[in-house]
């Protein structure tokens, strides 16, 4: 029997995080839990896989949050909506200023797991709702608590708001910069356009923040105007607004654990929790061309599908890396399967006897996409040292323009274009 489960290392306390990414330093804004027992945390638009969760004001379109306490115990929670400006500080406005309804509200829809072998609650909500209604456009924090400790959030998740406004956003991506590393940039070129919306200090009332693939976990400053002309601000410049484009994502299949699926070496029941090894990975030093969905992940039960949700089972995957020697930093699973965070629980550990880096973590079955994430021993991010880093990426890019006026007290959401690196993939949210 393959023994590559008697891993006693990866069960010991992970090494520390590189002071530059510990996990108490929480970007603002960024999406956390807190709570060990809760996993799988999703906000997207209600009926919608792989959505950012963007709404339009006004427009009857909902966001669906949903998470699995694995807690051996039904636990009540509630939920609070704070508005933030576009850095994602919370807003200073009252809570009536933002929000028709109530303060706080208890998350009702829960449903137990049904035939799997880890036992969870499923919880859901939908916003906004009969109980709170959102009044202005910008972004959200959810944060969820337990009911009895409203001030102790076990998690939170990052929304925006769009107005249906009349102003408009031309975008496109450079895969061959003109600045920056010809091999790994992508420049992206943005104009605002608004002809019928009056702006009289384009250089200081309005931000342009841009996210890639649905998250903000890399820091690239903001684009500043290059050139303002009559209802036209234009954000290009052949020196900046450059992001890596890093390399595809990749994957593993566990929608199935009674056949193996793809890239599934082996699937075992060990002390009645399943456990699946993933084919053994390669440092990629070229690129390599393969679809994937940009690092997200779908639950999906291939047995159950329209009952994924509460049938799907949460085996423990073993992922490795293969390296003759170890590396001075560390090495980190990155994507939505880490929360778009270098988070402890995702860090390798090396064995040399076997030569590879390696991590067993707990996931609800589907589709998973997954990159390693290089941190050196000075704190340095380093996208390309596992995966190679392209200018010919498929990336999308999300381009969300705020306004501010004179008269305004918070930060406006006026457009939010989506843009990928390979072609343009529609209209921006308003409908223009």
């Amino acid at each position: 029997m393959t023994k590559f489960f008697a891993l006693p290392v990866l069960l010991l306390a992970l090494a520390a995080v590189s002071p530059r990414f510990a996990t108490g330093q929480l970007r603002k804004g960024a999406d956390a839990c807190f709570d060990k027992n809760i996993k799988t945390i999703q906000l997207r638009k209600l009926d919608g896989e792989m959505t950012d969760p963007v709404i339009t004001l006004g427009s009857g379109d909902q966001l669906q949050l949903s998470f699995d306490d694995l807690s051996e115990d039904i636990r009540y929670f509630s939920y609070k909506i704070a508005l933030c400006d576009a850095g994602w500080s919370e807003s200073n406005l009252f809570f009536s200023d933002y929000i028709e309804g109530f303060l706080s509200d208890q998350i009702s829809n829960r449903e137990p797991s049904f035939n799997t072998l880890v036992g969870y609650t499923r919880y859901t909500l939908e916003i906004p709702n009969a109980q709170m209604q959102l009044k202005l456009s910008g972004n959200y924090l959810l944060k969820v608590y337990d009911s009895d400790k409203p001030d102790e959030a076990l998690l939170q998740k990052s929304f925006s708001v769009v107005e249906p406004s009349a102003v408009g956003v031309r975008a496109n991506v450079r895969k061959l910069p003109l600045a920056g590393n010809e091999r790994c940039s992508q420049q992206l070129d943005v104009t605002v356009e608004h002809p019928s919306f009056p702006i009289s200090q384009p250089y200081t009332e309005v931000k342009v923040r841009v996210e890639q693939n649905g998250h903000r976990f890399l820091e690239v400053a903001d684009p500043t105007p290059t050139f303002v002309r009559n209802g036209y601000i234009d954000y290009s410049h052949p020196s900046k607004n450059l992001y890596p484009g890093g390399s595809e994502y990749r994957h593993f299949d566990i929608s199935s654990l009674e056949y193996k699926m793809m890239r599934v070496r082996e699937v075992l029941n060990i002390n009645n929790i399943y456990h699946v090894q993933v084919e053994q990975d390669e440092v990629f030093r070229q690129y390599l061309y393969n679809p994937d969905i940009n690092g997200r992940y779908v639950v999906r039960n291939e047995r159950y599908l329209s009952e994924s949700n509460t049938q799907s089972d949460y085996p423990s995957v073993f992922l490795s890396l293969h390296a003759e020697q170890p590396l001075d930093g560390k090495i980190y699973v990155f994507g939505e399967i880490s929360g778009w965070e270098l988070n402890n629980d995702f860090v390798m550990l090396y064995d040399s006897r076997r030569r590879a880096y390696e991590l067993s973590i707990p996931v609800k079955q589907g589709y998973y996409n997954y990159k390693y994430v290089y941190v050196d021993e000075n704190g340095a991010l380093d996208m390309g040292r596992i995966d190679a880093c392209s200018s010919e990426t498929e990336n999308i890019y999300g381009v969300y323009v705020y306004y501010r006026g004179a008269t305004d007290r918070h930060d406006r959401l006026l457009n939010v274009t989506w843009v990928s690196s390979q072609e343009t993939l529609g209209k921006n949210k308003s409908g223009l």
